[in-house]
């Protein structure tokens, strides 16, 4: 890697300028070599890649950045203890390979993760048996690189495991299996690769959609319609040597602006999580238990990871035919996910707990089957008249992807470049002592853990407007300035942009979030210069969006939202 890269990064003495506006005028007027479409975690990580090989890059994505599955994954970094069980010991070996470089890259927004199974004497959560077979899958994991991060599996007493999570079934329990994965807020993350790219000088915009792709010249002309903060709306074309189509879930779309006759490949895959007060489960640890009414398939396990002062449970792998734009957790699945983890507590933890939920599209390549959990998480990259398609694939092994799609844009192009992002830290990233943050458990809100070595910049909006440094709500560690911090500088353009993607409220405790939706909306007023009826539609849209999960989970009386 460069060291003009890694300084570039390394060296910042002001927020990235993630300036949308001059995105837009530099994709108007400047030949691109590759336009990427969709600014997903696999869109993003392929304009870091290209813009890092000296190629003049574009991206555009519909909505906002991490607005479907990126945003709406299980937050881990993580190689797939499952995909031992299922044979695919490559995608494991590199899944392990690349959760330790982003560890690396990324060590304000991906730290480690310590999952527990529970072992009984008889039935239960886990039994003797069934835990031989996990121990040998763990030895496994271990030795394809689950070392890497400096921890390996093991196995602890009856006190321990009731230790990590005293709200446990102590009948029968024998002891307990520990190993370790890694965690992230996927959202964040995918900015932070957004970001990285623009810094180094890639053109990146969202609400921006390809709504026309012409093809037939030799090279590509995209119109593209932006729409501003106003609501407002125009139409322009940007020309590329290359385009990829990154768009995940709507990757098909995009092919048949290209190519009318494209035979379709994704086969959505819905998983759901829903979040409850942590002090319902009390686990220091990830607890893993069986998943009841085949939830994820033959033998699957969900789990409960805690998010501060929130856990969140999850997930169900089902097929998903209806609205991309919208997929929902409804009262059945939240009342599988409680149900199954109740059944491993002396505790019960009820639908009325939840604080909030989300659910997300795997896009899985369809391969044929029933079951979309027996279909493979590997990814697939093609190319057809000049445009590269990257599908399947998972958040874990985004750069690879991104890697292999940049490998074929070169191709294209008639040029040979080596991929350069193996270790190019993120911007916050670069000489961030993570050890020091995890020592004062500052991973669940303190400002170094979100922002990495780019907190200092918060905290300087907090010098000048002390006012900034309370939080947005009583129930959530977030302060207003960073909902400033996000306006400014990180292109958010809504208050769903803000409260869901940069910040997380919404996905932790949504009526919470709905609670300061206006106050937003008025510091999007502030910076945009946005018309009130504008801020009154999304402050709406927001409101109405959190009461609608609500009814769905059969919650109107019980938590009406106002």
């Amino acid at each position: 890697m460069s060291r003009a890269l890694r300084s570039a990064v390394a060296n910042q003495t002001a927020p990235v300028a993630f300036d949308r506006e001059a995105a837009l005028a530099s994709l108007r007027g400047t030949p691109l070599d590759v336009l990427v479409v969709g600014g997903g975690i696999t869109g993003v990580s392929v304009a870091l890649d290209a813009v890092t090989r000296g190629l003049t890059v574009g991206l555009v994505e519909r909505t906002d950045f991490a607005a479907g599955t990126s945003s709406a994954s299980s937050k881990m970094i993580h190689g797939g203890l499952r995909y031992i069980e299922q044979k695919e010991v490559r995608l494991v070996y590199h899944s392990l390979l690349e959760r330790q470089r982003m560890y690396e890259r990324a060590p304000h927004l991906v730290s480690r993760l310590p999952f527990l199974f529970p072992i009984y004497r008889t039935e239960g959560v886990f039994s003797p048996a069934v835990a031989r077979t996990l121990r040998a899958g763990l030895v496994a994991y271990d030795a394809l690189g689950g070392w890497r991060i400096g921890r390996r599996h093991r196995r602890i007493s009856r006190e321990q495991v009731l230790t990590q999570c005293p709200t446990l079934r102590p009948e029968g329990l024998l002891g307990g299996l520990l190993y370790f994965d890694c965690r992230t807020d996927d959202a964040r993350l995918t900015l932070a690769v957004a970001r990285t790219a623009a810094l180094l000088g890639a053109h990146v915009a969202n609400r921006a959609e390809v709504v026309a792709l012409d093809s037939s010249q030799g090279r590509h002309t995209a119109t593209v319609r932006a729409t501003g903060a106003d609501g407002s709306s125009e139409e322009f074309r940007v020309r590329a040597k290359v385009v990829v189509n990154a768009a995940g879930v709507w990757s098909d779309s995009v092919s048949t602006l290209a190519d009318a006759d494209h035979r379709h490949q994704i086969r959505p895959a819905k998983g759901v999580h829903v979040v409850v007060p942590w002090d319902k489960v009390r686990s220091q640890s990830t607890l893993t238990f069986p998943m009841l009414g085949g939830a994820r398939g033959k033998g699957g396990k969900g789990f409960v990871v805690r998010w501060g002062d929130h856990c969140y449970v999850g997930t169900t792998d089902s097929p998903y035919t209806d609205d991309l734009d919208d997929p929902r957790c409804t009262r059945a699945e939240a009342r599988t996910l409680l149900e199954s983890l109740n059944a491993a507590l002396s505790t019960e933890i009820a639908v009325e707990d939840i604080t909030s939920t989300w659910a997300g599209l795997r896009p899985l390549i369809d391969t044929g089957g029933g079951d979309t959990s027996e279909l493979s998480r590997e990814h697939e990259v093609t190319v057809r008249d000049g445009v590269v398609t990257v599908a399947g694939g998972k958040l874990t092994v985004a750069r690879t992807m991104a890697q292999i799609a940049t490998d074929k844009v070169c191709g294209l192009l008639g040029i040979r470049r080596a991929c350069r992002t193996a270790a190019l830290p993120l911007v916050g990233g670069a000489d961030f002592d993570a050890e020091a943050v995890e020592a004062t458990g500052g991973r669940f809100g303190h400002l170094s853990g979100r922002y990495g070595t780019e907190a200092r910049f918060v905290e300087d909006l907090i010098a000048a407007t002390p006012s900034l440094a309370e939080p947005m709500t009583p129930s959530l560690p977030y302060l207003w300035a960073e909902a400033v911090y996000a306006i400014r500088h990180e292109m958010a353009l809504t208050v769903t942009d803000v409260l869901r993607r940069r910040i997380p409220a919404r996905v932790l405790d949504s009526r919470a979030a709905a609670s300061v939706a206006d106050r937003v909306g008025d510091l999007l007023a502030a910076e945009h210069s946005l018309p009130a009826h504008e801020v009154d539609r999304q402050v709406e849209e927001f409101v109405a969006d959190v009461r609608r999960e609500r009814e769905t989970l059969g919650l109107t009386a019980a938590g009406a939202v106002s």
